[in-house]
């Protein structure tokens, strides 16, 4: 009986050790998703990926009444997150846990959706192409992929893809290299399933700054990718 009693005592303290052991360290966040316009709660999910490879970690469902998630990740790692809600879309973040060095509860990592509108325009950051080609590089497929999970989530909803450059080069190469980096885009979506009657592309070369061409800066932000909402059927 004796035995059996050490027996149980010992199994029992050796369970937390086996667990932080045994296992992959974690950390717990948590956080809410909100409609940017009216701080109301969004039912929907919040899709974590490890990067730069964009693997997806994990998925946390929203509480639809007050938008609350929760969700547990291994730590020693890089993450982006986004939302995904019908009628919504989120520009994605991102976290950094590659140095905690034990079990850490982060709190506030909230997420505010826009409500997609006729008219509005987006720019899709973290999209690369092979310099002065329209030849998408493999850094860009997760943001990419993200996109894609936005238009497969928002099925009425019909886009423009939109090409820009800087000022570097001649106008009228930068023109055709805008349209055909927007229909690289378009390709890539296609390609993963999206109809094609609901997208179209246009390239506008370096006629749309949004930024100063006479700093690096700002031809880095002048050559971008961006779309705009067509329609969302409603």
């Amino acid at each position: 009986m004796n035995k059996l009693i050490i027996f149980f005592i010992t199994f029992i303290t050796m369970i937390p050790f086996s667990w932080g052991q045994g296992s992959e360290p974690v950390f717990l966040i948590s956080g809410k998703v909100l409609n940017e316009r009216n701080m109301e709660p969004i039912e929907g999910k919040v899709v974590w990926e490890i990067l730069p490879e964009g693997k997806e970690a994990g998925i946390a469902r929203t509480n639809p009444i007050n938008g609350s998630y929760k969700i547990i990740l291994p730590r020693g790692k890089k993450y982006g997150y986004m939302g995904l809600a019908e009628g919504y879309y989120s520009v994605t973040q991102f976290l950094d846990a590659s140095n905690l060095k034990k079990y850490t509860e982060i709190n506030e990592q909230n997420l505010f959706m826009a409500p997609v509108e006729k008219d509005q325009m987006v720019r899709i950051n973290n999209v690369f192409f092979k310099d002065k080609t329209a030849e998408i590089t493999e850094a860009s497929y997760p943001e990419l992929n993200r996109f894609y999970k936005f238009l497969k989530i928002n099925k009425k909803v019909i886009i423009e893809i939109d090409g820009h450059t800087n000022i570097a080069g001649d106008t009228e190469l930068n023109q055709k290299l805008s349209v055909a980096r927007a229909k690289s885009i378009y390709d890539f979506l296609i390609k993963k399933g999206i109809k094609e009657k609901r997208l179209s592309f246009k390239g506008f070369g370096d006629t749309r700054p949004i930024a100063f061409n006479s700093t690096a800066e700002g031809r880095k932000k002048n050559n971008r990718i961006e779309f705009v909402i067509i329609s969302t059927r409603k």
